[in-house]
């Protein structure tokens, strides 16, 4: 099949905007004039609604999915159409086009020709049934304007209503004119590929079960696959197209999720659950006991392929080259040793990888670089692979709270210890003797960061980045019953192993290159952990004077359970010594933020486990100030752990005001008025000084320990 051929049977149309105000015809797709002269409304439907994504200055994509009401899985024929104006006075694109059932009835329409930071209105039309939404262009890059960016990640749809969306919605409503928002930067889990999973469970205050309905009345939950799903280790998973299919279909359908994609252009990446739960190229991780019995390339393809039609989206390539989806045929196969640049270049992992690319950069004005990763297709494996410390009870999760010392060690591969790596570490064989130096990127993305970072030139180089950047550092401070300090499960640890804490190696180096360029204001967006934490990125953290060189923002989730309802579930069966660092029943203590799971993690994060064992033995604050650490995680200026909402960036030529926003927890039924805001917190990151990040500025709730 023909690219050409293959893109416009999956939805693929380009057209050309006709600037002078004319109506601008033409495609070769074919029409139906009874579909587009039928005048009965409700023959056609767009169940999933609109959206525009990835605006440029002359261009923008379009999206919607169209099918007929009756259930019928006919291709529809219909109209595209693009105006200067809500009433559509002037039109720019009036075009026919197709939504085939090849493509599961979605069109993208890029439409090129278009006046640069300007508004435009658009619709699709079936007939007498039509759906549209607004979007906006980016200004030239010369443009000296303000810049506001909202971001999200992590939409679990059983955990809880999309409420966040609506709050965004509301909350831009009351900005003025030039603080609302351009473009919404989404950094992943648009959807989660399992069913039924306990963490998709949503949780009420007490974090008990509790069953949450949509504004239909009917109960929020994923309907069986299509396929059934496959099944490994008790998770019942996404296996075919259609199965992926039909989880964008369920959440594309919720109402607060269309508002908000009928309102802004969207700029996607992806994390882990478009494809699978802490993937790696084409690798999915369920066994946690064995990480070399699933290789997944026919659920990778799918999973890229699902993405690619319902997510819109102006894919450049690596150098910039028109790159698509490129359908392939692949089949599950073993995995490979790694070659020298950690690929597994298994002719089915390459397949599957290679059918798209979606790092990518937009420009918004003299002030704004937007780079956004994929920092899932080309990472490596986990430093410490599940099976080497599968059962032993120092360890509660295979990717979690994981000891630094054999991370940092087994990351840096072949090259640890000057080269002459340990053959075991605390114990533990040392199975990456012979590996190449942990990535997260890649070889060939690597260079394009660095090469991107450096020929910008806009003020402000704003980073898409998929998990945590910064170190969250968890260090024994000779917590723990006497004489166990030299116990294992007293160990210094890292929070997350599956965000850049586990591929430190990599990160140290794209850090110095930052600082050894000169390339400053360098701000990172995140998502992935499902809190809200802010600070300041440095070249090296392990270093005795590590210097500032970015300035990191991360959101929580839009519904997911939060990081601390997690470690909240996983220290239930542990000691107490253990879960006091995590939570404690601090009921009728006049400190703010305790309750009956007072969330020490926060304080454990901020200040040290001497901190959080302090207040878990006295359930007093002034007590665990007394013992704060100053030298754990000092570039941590913020930790909301137990959290779900959204992210605002203001961007000038002097400054970035970013707006952490929580939302109160999306469990109820939605509403039009939202869920309501439980706190914000306000942080400053001024021109050509990361380290002098300003913050927080708080309205609302405080979480623990904050006073």
């Amino acid at each position: 099949m023909k690219r050409r051929d293959f893109l416009r049977g999956a939805g693929w149309f380009v057209a050309g905007a006709a600037l002078s105000g004319i109506p601008g015809c033409g495609s070769d797709a074919k029409s139906s004039p009874d579909a587009n002269t039928m005048p009965q409304p409700g023959t056609w439907a767009f169940p999933q609604g609109v959206a525009s994504g990835d605006p440029r200055t002359t261009s923008v994509v379009l999206w919607t999915r169209a099918v007929l009401a009756s259930g019928a899985a006919d291709d529809v024929a219909m109209k595209v159409q693009v105006a200067s104006d809500s009433a559509f006075a002037t039109v720019v694109v009036d075009m026919a086009i197709t939504a085939t059932a090849a493509s599961d009835h979605t069109v993208r329409v890029l439409v090129t020709g278009l006046a640069a930071n300007t508004a435009y209105f658009y619709r699709f039309v079936a007939g007498a049934d039509s759906k549209g939404g607004q979007t906006h262009t980016a200004p030239d890059a010369t443009a000296d304007t303000q810049v506001n960016i909202a971001w999200v990640s992590c939409q679990d749809y059983p955990a809880g209503n999309y409420g966040a969306y609506r709050q965004m919605l509301l909350d831009d409503g009351a900005r003025a004119a030039g603080d609302q928002v351009h473009f919404v930067v989404h950094l992943g889990d648009v959807i989660y590929e399992t069913v039924g999973a306990d963490f998709s469970k949503p949780l009420d205050d007490n974090f008990g079960f509790v069953t949450i309905k949509n504004a239909d009345g009917k109960d929020r939950v994923i309907p069986p696959l299509p396929s059934g799903g496959g099944m490994k280790a008790g998770n019942v998973f996404a296996k075919t197209l259609d199965d992926y299919r039909a989880i964008y279909k369920t959440i594309m359908a919720d109402p607060d999720f269309q508002a908000a994609r009928a309102r802004w252009p969207f700029i996607h990446t992806w994390d882990d659950h478009e494809f699978t739960n802490d993937c790696w190229q084409s690798q999915a991780n369920y066994d946690n006991n064995n990480s070399t019995d699933e290789p997944s390339q026919t659920r990778r393809l799918a999973g890229s392929r699902a993405w690619f039609e319902y997510v819109p989206s102006q894919l450049t390539g690596a150098g910039g080259d028109a790159h698509d989806f490129m359908d392939a045929t692949v089949t599950d196969a073993a995995f490979t040793t790694p070659d020298a640049d950690n690929f597994v270049d298994e002719t089915n992992n390459a397949k599957a990888i290679g059918a798209i690319t979606i790092y990518r950069n937009l420009r918004w004005g003299k002030h704004v670089e937007l780079v956004m990763t994929d920092l899932r297709s080309y990472r490596s494996d986990h430093a410490i692979p599940e099976e080497t410390i599968a059962g032993n009870p120092a360890f509660f999760d295979p990717r979690n709270v994981l000891i630094k010392q054999m991370v940092d060690t087994f990351d840096e591969g072949m090259t640890a210890n000057n080269n002459n790596p340990p053959a075991n570490v605390l114990g533990f064989d040392n199975p990456r003797t012979t590996s190449p130096v942990g990535t997260m990127m890649g070889k060939a993305q690597k260079q394009w960061w660095k090469d991107t970072m450096k020929a910008s030139d806009a003020t402000w180089k704003i980073w898409g980045n998929e998990v945590p950047l910064m170190q969250f550092f968890i260090k024994n401070d000779a917590v723990g019953p006497a004489g166990q300090k030299g116990n294992l499960l007293f160990a210094d640890r890292i929070m997350d192993g599956d965000a850049w804490d586990g591929y430190p190696t990599e990160r140290r180096e794209l850090m110095t290159y930052l600082k050894d360029q000169n390339i400053k204001n360098v701000v990172v967006l995140t998502g992935d952990i499902h809190a809200q934490f802010a600070g300041v990125v440095m070249d090296d953290f392990d270093a005795g004077t590590p210097v500032p060189v970015a300035a990191e923002l991360i959101a929580a989730g839009i519904s997911s359970n939060s990081v601390f309802s997690f470690f909240e579930s996983a220290t239930r069966t542990t000691p107490a010594t253990l879960r006091g660092l995590i939570t404690v029943d601090a009921t009728g203590s006049s400190d703010p933020g305790t309750s009956a799971y007072t969330v020490n993690m926060n304080l454990l994060l901020l200040h040290g486990t001497a901190a959080a064992d302090e207040f878990h033995n006295t359930k007093s604050l002034t007590a665990a100030e007394a013992v704060y650490n100053p030298a754990i995680n000092p570039w941590l200026k913020y930790a909301d752990s137990n959290a779900q909402g959204y992210g605002y960036v203001k961007i000038t030529a002097t400054e970035v005001t970013g707006v952490l926003t929580t939302v109160k927890r999306p469990i109820g039924t939605p509403s039009d008025s939202g869920p309501g805001i439980l706190r914000t917190a306000t942080f400053t990151v001024p021109k050509d000084n990361p380290g002098g990040m300003t913050g927080p500025v708080m309205t609302g709730t405080k979480p623990f320990p904050m006073r």
